[in-house]
């Protein structure tokens, strides 16, 4: 089995691992686009021969979750290359790509490319030619994320994806790859954490809690928060109910809410139909309602959002995303900045797993060699294991 990080020892996001069989069988994990750098400037992006140009080379493309710094080259993938994502992956990311393209941000070829990607389910094993993949659910900030174990030439491989141990499935990632991953020969673990060492990680649970009092001392709450990052709206919503707030979305929002709701396996929470979970669609007929009784309202940075908020100018703005927004000079991020007030509450847990939870998968599954990728710091892995092998991109490893 040999194994090359095409991009992503030396950065978080945009990576991208490939892992060879000795029949030659080539696959890659992960398709990401560079995340935007905070100073503004724009990065170039990868071109591979046989992956995104010339005659296809690559047997598969597997997708860990629908972040764009992990799916967001998709449609630079040649067309007799298959793509795999888990159903809710796919469908999520179609709902949110065909919103985008309505703006003209997406291409209407990209919306079919979407719709031909495969679909795996978990646990269910399945083979790529000689490559057998077994897809492990994980917590992330992105609803039904995934590790994959790969087997091939007698090795057993574990690339981690984004992960933590967190969020209201921590517990369940721990007791997955216990039970369907084990001992391996070596693991390609995130590292995005390394770089965040002070960072306080809250768990969804407590900010939760956090949420609640938020909206107890506060009569008018709006939400700044990824639209797709479902367990942390669910956190808010349960925390709007127990403060005896209104819970209030748009259109495309609620439509996120739905497809949840007719097929999400987890049971954490339950969205039933809107009445009952009392969520509100926004329309000129709440406003009346949402001055007397208060609420709280999922918010995005543009115009339409913009002329709410200034209708409710004693409101609080809770921002529950990445803080580097804030500070990019990127001119797609001007808006949001522009509406975030000094006064903010920042209410926010990270999707990435800390040294500790590494630590974790490294004791579990005890591999002869372990990779960190989706770091600044990746040189940090030394300090939990002695098994550490420090690529650089464009590197071969072979696992022997």
């Amino acid at each position: 089995m040999k194994i090359k990080i095409h991009r992503g020892t030396n950065q978080i996001g945009g990576c991208i691992t490939e892992i060879e069989s000795n029949l030659g069988t080539r696959i890659i994990i992960d398709i990401g686009a560079n995340l935007e750098k905070i100073d503004g400037n724009k990065q170039t992006e990868i071109e591979l021969e046989g992956l995104t140009y010339g005659n296809p080379k690559i047997d598969g493309v597997l997708v860990t979750h629908y972040h764009g710094d992990h799916i967001g080259l998709y449609n630079k993938v040649l067309k007799d290359i298959p793509i795999y994502t888990s159903e809710i992956t796919k469908e999520l990311f179609l709902i949110v790509q065909t919103y985008l393209s309505y703006a003209k941000l997406v291409q209407k070829e990209d919306i079919e490319k979407i719709k031909k990607f495969n679909t795996f389910t978990i646990p269910n094993s399945f083979n790529i030619r000689d490559i057998k993949i077994t897809p492990i659910m994980v917590d992330h900030s992105a609803f039904d994320s995934h590790m994959f174990l790969v087997e091939c030439d007698g090795k057993k491989l574990l690339h981690t994806g984004d992960f933590r141990m967190h969020g209201q499935r921590g517990n369940q990632v721990r007791e997955a790859v216990k039970k369907y991953v084990g001992k391996v020969d070596c693991l390609i673990t995130e590292g995005t954490m390394f770089s965040r060492n002070d960072e306080k990680i809250l768990t969804e649970t407590e900010l939760q809690q956090k949420a609640k009092e938020i909206f107890q001392d506060n009569k008018y709450n709006f939400i700044l928060c990824s639209s797709t990052n479902i367990d942390r709206i669910a956190a808010f919503h349960k925390a709007a109910i127990s403060a005896n707030k209104m819970f209030i979305c748009d259109n495309f929002e609620l439509k996120i809410l739905n497809y949840i709701t007719s097929k999400a396996r987890s049971n954490l929470y339950k969205f039933n139909d809107v009445k009952e979970r009392k969520v509100y669609l926004y329309g000129n007929n709440m406003k009346n309602a949402m001055k007397e009784n208060g609420f709280v309202i999922l918010i995005r940075a543009n115009d339409y959002f913009k002329s709410i908020l200034e209708e409710f100018p004693n409101s609080r703005i809770i921002y529950s995303e990445w803080r580097g927004y804030l500070k990019s000079k990127d001119v797609k991020y001007k808006f949001l900045q522009d509406m975030v007030n000094d006064d903010y509450i920042y209410l926010h847990t990270s999707g990435h797993a800390d040294k500790a939870s590494i630590k974790e998968i490294i004791d579990i599954t005890e591999p002869n060699a372990v990779i960190p990728i989706h770091t600044e710091h990746k040189e940090m892995i030394k300090e939990l294991t002695n098994n550490s092998k420090i690529l650089e991109d464009e590197e071969e490893f072979l696992i022997i």
